[in-house]
Protein backbone atom coordinates (compact mmCIF):
# COMPACT_ATOMS: atom_id res chain seq x y z
CA UNK A 1 0.00 0.00 0.00
CA UNK A 2 1.23 3.50 -0.86
CA UNK A 3 0.45 6.16 1.73
CA UNK A 4 0.96 9.92 1.72
CA UNK A 5 0.93 11.91 4.96
CA UNK A 6 0.38 15.67 4.66
CA UNK A 7 1.83 18.00 7.31
CA UNK A 8 2.87 21.68 7.07
CA UNK A 9 6.51 20.98 8.01
CA UNK A 10 8.89 18.66 9.84
CA UNK A 11 11.52 21.17 10.97
CA UNK A 12 9.84 21.95 14.31
CA UNK A 13 10.26 20.02 17.55
CA UNK A 14 6.50 20.07 18.14
CA UNK A 15 4.29 17.23 19.28
CA UNK A 16 2.62 16.68 15.92
CA UNK A 17 5.96 16.35 14.12
CA UNK A 18 7.28 14.01 16.80
CA UNK A 19 4.22 11.74 16.79
CA UNK A 20 4.11 11.52 12.98
CA UNK A 21 7.81 10.63 12.85
CA UNK A 22 7.37 8.00 15.54
CA UNK A 23 4.40 6.41 13.77
CA UNK A 24 5.86 6.29 10.27
CA UNK A 25 9.12 4.88 11.63
CA UNK A 26 7.14 2.08 13.29
CA UNK A 27 5.10 1.44 10.13
CA UNK A 28 8.24 1.37 8.00
CA UNK A 29 9.79 -1.21 10.34
CA UNK A 30 6.72 -3.43 10.80
CA UNK A 31 4.79 -3.26 7.50
CA UNK A 32 5.47 -3.16 3.77
CA UNK A 33 3.73 0.20 3.29
CA UNK A 34 5.45 2.70 1.00
CA UNK A 35 5.24 5.98 2.93
CA UNK A 36 5.79 9.55 1.77
CA UNK A 37 5.44 12.71 3.84
CA UNK A 38 4.41 15.83 1.91
CA UNK A 39 5.21 19.24 3.43
CA UNK A 40 4.04 22.67 2.32
CA UNK A 41 6.14 25.22 4.24
CA UNK A 42 9.69 26.41 3.63
CA UNK A 43 12.31 25.49 6.21
CA UNK A 44 13.76 28.57 7.98
CA UNK A 45 17.37 29.37 7.19
CA UNK A 46 19.73 27.53 9.49
CA UNK A 47 17.30 24.77 10.47
CA UNK A 48 17.23 21.15 9.30
CA UNK A 49 14.32 20.07 7.10
CA UNK A 50 13.55 17.20 9.52
CA UNK A 51 13.97 17.69 13.28
CA UNK A 52 13.33 14.15 14.52
CA UNK A 53 15.18 11.12 13.19
CA UNK A 54 13.30 9.62 10.25
CA UNK A 55 13.57 6.08 8.89
CA UNK A 56 15.45 6.10 5.58
CA UNK A 57 12.63 4.13 3.96
CA UNK A 58 10.26 7.10 4.42
CA UNK A 59 10.35 9.69 1.64
CA UNK A 60 9.83 13.42 2.15
CA UNK A 61 8.45 15.59 -0.66
CA UNK A 62 8.72 19.33 0.00
CA UNK A 63 6.17 21.17 -2.13
CA UNK A 64 7.34 24.62 -0.99
CA UNK A 65 3.89 26.24 -1.26
CA UNK A 66 4.77 28.59 1.65
CA UNK A 67 1.39 29.55 3.09
CA UNK A 68 3.26 31.36 5.87
CA UNK A 69 4.37 34.02 3.39
CA UNK A 70 0.89 35.61 3.50
CA UNK A 71 0.46 35.49 7.28
CA UNK A 72 1.28 39.12 8.12
CA UNK A 73 -0.22 40.74 5.01
CA UNK A 74 -3.37 42.91 5.06
CA UNK A 75 -6.54 40.86 5.17
CA UNK A 76 -7.50 41.26 1.48
CA UNK A 77 -3.99 40.46 0.23
CA UNK A 78 -3.84 37.59 2.68
CA UNK A 79 -7.11 36.15 1.39
CA UNK A 80 -6.10 36.44 -2.29
CA UNK A 81 -2.64 35.00 -1.67
CA UNK A 82 -4.01 32.12 0.39
CA UNK A 83 -6.56 31.21 -2.28
CA UNK A 84 -3.87 31.23 -4.96
CA UNK A 85 -1.53 29.05 -2.94
CA UNK A 86 -4.35 26.68 -2.04
CA UNK A 87 -5.16 26.13 -5.73
CA UNK A 88 -1.48 25.47 -6.44
CA UNK A 89 -1.29 23.01 -3.56
CA UNK A 90 -4.40 21.16 -4.70
CA UNK A 91 -3.01 20.77 -8.24
CA UNK A 92 0.37 19.61 -6.96
CA UNK A 93 -1.09 17.07 -4.53
CA UNK A 94 -3.54 15.62 -7.06
CA UNK A 95 -0.76 15.31 -9.64
CA UNK A 96 1.50 13.60 -7.10
CA UNK A 97 -1.22 11.13 -6.08
CA UNK A 98 -1.95 10.20 -9.69
CA UNK A 99 1.68 10.00 -10.79
CA UNK A 100 2.66 7.78 -7.87
CA UNK A 101 -0.55 5.71 -7.68
CA UNK A 102 -1.16 6.61 -4.04
CA UNK A 103 -3.76 4.46 -2.26
CA UNK A 104 -4.35 6.54 0.86
CA UNK A 105 -3.82 10.21 1.74
CA UNK A 106 -3.72 11.07 5.45
CA UNK A 107 -3.99 14.72 6.44
CA UNK A 108 -2.82 15.98 9.82
CA UNK A 109 -5.31 18.83 9.63
CA UNK A 110 -3.34 21.23 7.43
CA UNK A 111 -4.48 23.33 4.47
CA UNK A 112 -5.43 20.25 2.45
CA UNK A 113 -8.53 19.67 4.60
CA UNK A 114 -10.24 22.31 2.45
CA UNK A 115 -10.18 19.96 -0.57
CA UNK A 116 -9.29 16.53 0.80
CA UNK A 117 -12.63 14.96 -0.08
CA UNK A 118 -11.91 15.68 -3.78
CA UNK A 119 -8.60 13.80 -3.92
CA UNK A 120 -8.37 10.78 -6.29
CA UNK A 121 -7.63 8.21 -3.55
CA UNK A 122 -8.93 7.08 -0.18
CA UNK A 123 -8.69 9.82 2.44
CA UNK A 124 -8.28 10.18 6.19
CA UNK A 125 -7.80 13.10 8.58
CA UNK A 126 -6.09 12.61 11.92
CA UNK A 127 -6.58 15.57 14.21
CA UNK A 128 -4.02 16.38 16.89
CA UNK A 129 -6.26 19.17 18.16
CA UNK A 130 -9.87 19.16 19.34
CA UNK A 131 -12.78 19.89 17.01
CA UNK A 132 -13.07 23.46 18.32
CA UNK A 133 -9.36 24.24 18.13
CA UNK A 134 -9.84 27.05 15.60
CA UNK A 135 -12.23 28.83 17.95
CA UNK A 136 -9.99 28.07 20.93
CA UNK A 137 -7.00 29.61 19.16
CA UNK A 138 -8.88 32.81 18.34
CA UNK A 139 -10.33 33.07 21.85
CA UNK A 140 -6.84 32.66 23.33
CA UNK A 141 -5.45 35.53 21.22
CA UNK A 142 -8.40 37.94 20.96
CA UNK A 143 -11.36 39.20 22.97
CA UNK A 144 -14.80 40.32 21.81
CA UNK A 145 -17.85 38.93 20.08
CA UNK A 146 -16.42 39.32 16.56
CA UNK A 147 -13.52 36.96 17.16
CA UNK A 148 -15.70 34.47 19.00
CA UNK A 149 -18.18 34.47 16.10
CA UNK A 150 -15.33 34.09 13.60
CA UNK A 151 -14.10 31.10 15.58
CA UNK A 152 -17.53 29.46 15.39
CA UNK A 153 -17.62 30.06 11.64
CA UNK A 154 -14.15 28.58 11.20
CA UNK A 155 -15.21 25.50 13.18
CA UNK A 156 -18.30 25.13 11.00
CA UNK A 157 -16.10 25.32 7.89
CA UNK A 158 -13.83 22.61 9.26
CA UNK A 159 -16.73 20.26 9.96
CA UNK A 160 -18.15 20.92 6.49
CA UNK A 161 -14.81 20.18 4.81
CA UNK A 162 -14.17 16.83 6.49
CA UNK A 163 -17.70 15.43 6.88
CA UNK A 164 -17.34 13.30 3.72
CA UNK A 165 -13.74 12.19 4.35
CA UNK A 166 -13.31 8.41 4.46
CA UNK A 167 -12.16 8.41 8.08
CA UNK A 168 -11.59 10.94 10.88
CA UNK A 169 -9.25 9.95 13.72
CA UNK A 170 -9.18 11.90 16.98
CA UNK A 171 -7.24 11.57 20.22
CA UNK A 172 -9.90 11.42 22.95
CA UNK A 173 -13.33 9.89 23.44
CA UNK A 174 -14.74 13.30 24.36
CA UNK A 175 -13.57 14.76 21.05
CA UNK A 176 -14.99 11.76 19.17
CA UNK A 177 -18.38 12.47 20.73
CA UNK A 178 -18.11 16.16 19.78
CA UNK A 179 -17.43 15.27 16.14
CA UNK A 180 -20.31 12.81 16.03
CA UNK A 181 -22.67 15.40 17.51
CA UNK A 182 -21.56 17.73 14.70
CA UNK A 183 -22.82 15.20 12.13
CA UNK A 184 -19.68 13.20 11.37
CA UNK A 185 -20.33 9.45 11.57
CA UNK A 186 -16.90 8.27 10.40
CA UNK A 187 -14.96 9.09 13.59
CA UNK A 188 -12.60 6.81 15.52
CA UNK A 189 -10.50 7.49 18.62
CA UNK A 190 -6.85 6.37 18.57
CA UNK A 191 -4.62 8.20 21.08
CA UNK A 192 -0.99 8.98 20.40
CA UNK A 193 1.66 6.56 21.64
CA UNK A 194 4.13 7.78 24.23
CA UNK A 195 7.40 8.84 22.61
CA UNK A 196 9.31 7.36 25.57
CA UNK A 197 7.98 3.89 24.77
CA UNK A 198 11.23 1.98 25.35
CA UNK A 199 12.11 3.75 28.60
CA UNK A 200 10.38 2.52 31.73
CA UNK A 201 11.31 3.36 35.30
CA UNK A 202 10.09 2.88 38.83
CA UNK A 203 8.15 5.58 40.66
CA UNK A 204 10.45 6.89 43.36
CA UNK A 205 10.26 9.51 46.07
CA UNK A 206 11.46 12.69 44.40
CA UNK A 207 14.17 14.44 46.40
CA UNK A 208 14.75 17.35 44.02
CA UNK A 209 12.55 20.37 44.58
CA UNK A 210 11.77 21.12 40.98
CA UNK A 211 8.44 21.81 39.28
CA UNK A 212 8.49 21.05 35.55
CA UNK A 213 6.33 22.40 32.72
CA UNK A 214 6.86 21.47 29.07
CA UNK A 215 5.51 22.91 25.82
CA UNK A 216 5.79 25.51 23.11
CA UNK A 217 5.96 29.06 24.47
CA UNK A 218 2.56 29.97 23.08
CA UNK A 219 -0.69 31.35 24.49
CA UNK A 220 -2.25 27.89 24.21
CA UNK A 221 0.07 26.49 26.88
CA UNK A 222 -0.93 29.09 29.48
CA UNK A 223 2.54 29.66 30.90
CA UNK A 224 1.48 33.22 31.73
CA UNK A 225 -1.11 31.75 34.10
CA UNK A 226 1.48 29.33 35.49
CA UNK A 227 3.78 32.25 36.32
CA UNK A 228 0.90 33.98 38.10
CA UNK A 229 0.26 30.80 40.09
CA UNK A 230 3.97 30.45 40.88
CA UNK A 231 4.05 34.01 42.16
CA UNK A 232 1.12 33.11 44.41
CA UNK A 233 2.91 29.96 45.59
CA UNK A 234 5.75 32.14 46.80
CA UNK A 235 3.27 34.50 48.42
CA UNK A 236 1.44 31.74 50.31
CA UNK A 237 4.37 29.40 51.03
CA UNK A 238 7.50 31.38 51.78
CA UNK A 239 9.61 28.22 52.10
CA UNK A 240 9.04 27.54 48.39
CA UNK A 241 10.87 30.76 47.55
CA UNK A 242 14.17 29.32 48.72
CA UNK A 243 13.82 25.60 48.01
CA UNK A 244 11.73 25.10 44.85
CA UNK A 245 12.43 26.00 41.23
CA UNK A 246 9.97 26.21 38.33
CA UNK A 247 11.56 24.98 35.09
CA UNK A 248 9.72 25.58 31.79
CA UNK A 249 11.10 23.57 28.87
CA UNK A 250 10.23 24.70 25.35
CA UNK A 251 10.65 27.52 22.88
CA UNK A 252 8.26 29.76 21.00
CA UNK A 253 6.94 33.23 20.16
CA UNK A 254 5.89 34.11 23.72
CA UNK A 255 9.39 33.97 25.19
CA UNK A 256 9.90 37.75 25.36
CA UNK A 257 6.50 38.28 27.01
CA UNK A 258 7.18 35.56 29.58
CA UNK A 259 10.63 36.98 30.34
CA UNK A 260 9.05 40.38 30.92
CA UNK A 261 6.40 38.83 33.18
CA UNK A 262 9.13 37.14 35.22
CA UNK A 263 10.85 40.51 35.68
CA UNK A 264 7.61 42.28 36.55
CA UNK A 265 6.78 39.67 39.21
CA UNK A 266 10.39 39.66 40.50
CA UNK A 267 10.62 35.88 40.19
CA UNK A 268 14.16 34.62 40.76
CA UNK A 269 13.51 30.88 40.80
CA UNK A 270 12.05 30.39 37.31
CA UNK A 271 14.07 28.98 34.41
CA UNK A 272 13.00 29.23 30.77
CA UNK A 273 15.18 26.36 29.59
CA UNK A 274 14.42 26.46 25.86
CA UNK A 275 14.63 23.23 23.87
CA UNK A 276 16.46 20.29 25.43
CA UNK A 277 17.73 17.09 23.86
CA UNK A 278 17.06 14.61 26.67
CA UNK A 279 13.55 14.89 28.06
CA UNK A 280 13.94 11.73 30.14
CA UNK A 281 16.51 13.54 32.26
CA UNK A 282 14.11 16.46 32.68
CA UNK A 283 11.32 14.22 33.95
CA UNK A 284 13.72 12.25 36.16
CA UNK A 285 14.83 15.47 37.87
CA UNK A 286 11.29 16.76 38.52
CA UNK A 287 9.24 16.30 41.67
CA UNK A 288 6.06 17.70 40.14
CA UNK A 289 4.71 18.32 36.64
CA UNK A 290 2.20 21.09 35.93
CA UNK A 291 0.05 21.49 32.80
CA UNK A 292 -1.43 24.99 32.55
CA UNK A 293 -2.86 24.85 28.99
CA UNK A 294 -5.93 26.76 27.89
CA UNK A 295 -6.79 23.88 25.53
CA UNK A 296 -5.24 20.66 24.24
CA UNK A 297 -5.88 17.78 21.87
CA UNK A 298 -4.16 15.15 23.99
CA UNK A 299 -1.19 16.59 25.91
CA UNK A 300 1.89 14.54 25.05
CA UNK A 301 3.98 16.11 27.79
CA UNK A 302 1.41 15.04 30.40
CA UNK A 303 1.51 11.46 29.10
CA UNK A 304 5.33 11.51 29.23
CA UNK A 305 5.33 12.82 32.81
CA UNK A 306 2.92 10.04 33.81
CA UNK A 307 5.09 7.49 31.96
CA UNK A 308 8.14 8.65 33.94
CA UNK A 309 6.34 8.54 37.27
CA UNK A 310 6.18 12.28 37.91
CA UNK A 311 3.19 13.45 40.03
CA UNK A 312 0.98 15.69 37.91
CA UNK A 313 -1.26 18.73 38.42
CA UNK A 314 -3.29 20.01 35.47
CA UNK A 315 -5.99 22.41 34.45
CA UNK A 316 -9.10 20.50 33.45
CA UNK A 317 -8.94 22.05 29.99
CA UNK A 318 -10.45 20.59 26.82
CA UNK A 319 -9.33 17.93 25.91
CA UNK A 320 -7.32 15.14 27.51
CA UNK A 321 -6.36 15.92 31.11
CA UNK A 322 -9.59 14.57 32.59
CA UNK A 323 -9.15 11.26 30.76
CA UNK A 324 -5.50 11.04 31.74
CA UNK A 325 -5.63 12.05 35.42
CA UNK A 326 -9.07 10.75 36.38
CA UNK A 327 -9.49 8.08 39.08
CA UNK A 328 -6.93 9.77 41.35
CA UNK A 329 -4.03 9.45 38.90
CA UNK A 330 -3.15 13.10 39.54
CA UNK A 331 -4.83 16.37 40.44
CA UNK A 332 -7.23 18.33 38.22
CA UNK A 333 -8.24 21.93 38.89
CA UNK A 334 -10.87 24.02 37.06
CA UNK A 335 -9.65 25.36 33.72
CA UNK A 336 -7.83 28.72 33.94
CA UNK A 337 -8.49 29.05 37.70
CA UNK A 338 -5.11 30.42 38.77
CA UNK A 339 -5.94 30.51 42.48
CA UNK A 340 -7.03 26.86 42.51
CA UNK A 341 -3.89 25.94 40.58
CA UNK A 342 -1.84 27.76 43.23
CA UNK A 343 -3.50 25.83 46.05
CA UNK A 344 -3.05 22.48 44.32
CA UNK A 345 0.63 23.05 43.58
CA UNK A 346 1.25 23.87 47.25
CA UNK A 347 -0.74 20.81 48.35
CA UNK A 348 1.24 18.51 46.06
CA UNK A 349 4.54 19.98 47.26
CA UNK A 350 3.63 19.31 50.88
CA UNK A 351 2.03 15.86 50.42
CA UNK A 352 4.66 13.97 48.44
CA UNK A 353 3.70 10.51 49.70
CA UNK A 354 0.18 11.00 48.34
CA UNK A 355 1.74 12.40 45.17
CA UNK A 356 3.86 9.26 44.81
CA UNK A 357 0.78 7.01 45.12
CA UNK A 358 -1.05 8.98 42.44
CA UNK A 359 2.02 8.89 40.20
CA UNK A 360 2.18 5.10 40.55
CA UNK A 361 -1.41 4.73 39.34
CA UNK A 362 -0.76 7.20 36.52
CA UNK A 363 2.33 5.33 35.34
CA UNK A 364 0.54 1.98 35.26
CA UNK A 365 -2.29 3.56 33.27
CA UNK A 366 0.15 5.15 30.80
CA UNK A 367 2.01 1.86 30.27
CA UNK A 368 -1.25 0.04 29.61
CA UNK A 369 -2.94 2.53 27.29
CA UNK A 370 -0.26 4.59 25.53
CA UNK A 371 2.43 2.08 24.54
CA UNK A 372 3.32 1.50 20.88
CA UNK A 373 2.34 -2.15 21.36
CA UNK A 374 -1.20 -1.03 22.13
CA UNK A 375 -1.57 1.93 19.77
CA UNK A 376 0.16 1.00 16.50
CA UNK A 377 -1.76 -2.25 15.76
CA UNK A 378 -4.92 -0.12 15.92
CA UNK A 379 -3.51 2.02 13.12
CA UNK A 380 -2.59 -0.99 11.00
CA UNK A 381 -6.08 -2.45 11.40
CA UNK A 382 -7.71 0.87 10.50
CA UNK A 383 -5.53 1.31 7.39
CA UNK A 384 -6.19 -2.27 6.27
CA UNK A 385 -9.94 -1.85 6.79
CA UNK A 386 -9.92 1.20 4.52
Amino acid sequence: MRIVYCIPHLYNSGGMERVLTQKVNWLAAHTDYEITIVTTELTPVGQSDVYFELDERVRVEAFGIDFNADYHKPILSKYIGHARRLRAYKRALINYIRANEIDLCISLGGKEVAFISTLPCRTMVEFHFAKDHRQQLLDANHTGWFWHLLGRIRTWQLVRDVRSVGQIVVLTEKDRQDWQQAGCANVKCIPNPCALNSRKSKVESRKTKKVLAVGRLHEQKGFDMLLEAWNNVQRDNVQCTKEWVLRIVGEGPQRAALEQQIRDLHLSNVVLAGRVENMVEEYAAASLFVLSSRYEGLPLALIEAMWCGVPCVSFDCPHGPAELLGDDRGWLVPAMDVEKLTQQIIYAMTHMEEAKARAQRAQEYAYEKYSEANIMPQWVQLIENM
